[in-house]
């Protein structure tokens, strides 16, 4: 018996030096395509919005002080009809006083106290002037499920109603809608004029 344990190990030992040595080289593959049409994202109002001055003493001590919602018109025109959706990148990434991939920061004050959070909501949306439904995806493009803000670092389509399918875009139209909220102000130092500083980019995303 011993004989046979040491011959089934002696074999076992060689077989796996016979895998290392196989897998000493491996293959990077490179994928995409070149779409030949292009799409080109605007804002109304050079992609700003302006909430104006807000008093500290107006500010709720204990919980988030939502400002007064605000619309910025975003249209997206394509060559031709193209799979899109919109990937948004936070610009203050770490200020967001909610922390949730649902909402965006508004910047720091005092270099580490997160002024608040903001989300962003495509509301009133047509493609090619018929209606249509937001929806997200976390991976990639991968899954898609309903969803009615921009996210994070996510991806947002647009789909008919009642599917989770992105549409082919030539003319997308849509109002976003501006939602910031300012952190309870017991966690902040308001003895000086404090900017609200929030910066988020919107890239077209070719599917």
């Amino acid at each position: 018996m011993r004989t046979i344990s040491n011959t089934l190990v002696t074999a076992l030992l060689l077989a796996i030096a016979g895998n290392t040595l196989a897998a000493s080289s491996v293959d990077l593959t490179v994928k995409g395509s070149i779409t030949p049409s292009a799409c080109t994202p605007s804002l109304a109002n050079g992609g700003v919005v302006d909430f104006g001055k807000i008093s500290a003493k107006d500010l709720k001590p204990d919980w988030p002080t939502y400002l007064p919602k605000q619309y910025l018109q975003m249209t997206v025109t394509c060559e031709a009809e193209t799979f899109i959706a919109i990937a948004a990148k936070d610009n203050r990434e770490g200020s967001d006083s909610y922390n949730d991939y649902l909402t965006f920061g508004l910047g720091l004050i005092n270099g580490s106290e997160k002024l608040g959070f903001l989300s962003i909501s495509p509301t009133n949306t047509s493609v090619d002037g018929r209606y249509a439904r937001t929806i997200g995806s976390r991976d990639d493009g991968k899954t898609w499920e309903a969803e009615a803000s921009f996210m994070d670092d996510g991806l947002t389509a647009f789909a008919e109603s009642g599917t989770f399918i992105p549409v082919q875009i030539r003319q997308l139209t849509t109002d976003l809608l501006i939602q910031p909220a300012i952190a309870p102000s017991k966690d902040l130092t308001l003895n000086k004029e404090e900017a609200i500083d929030g910066s988020v980019t919107l890239t077209v995303h070719y599917l």
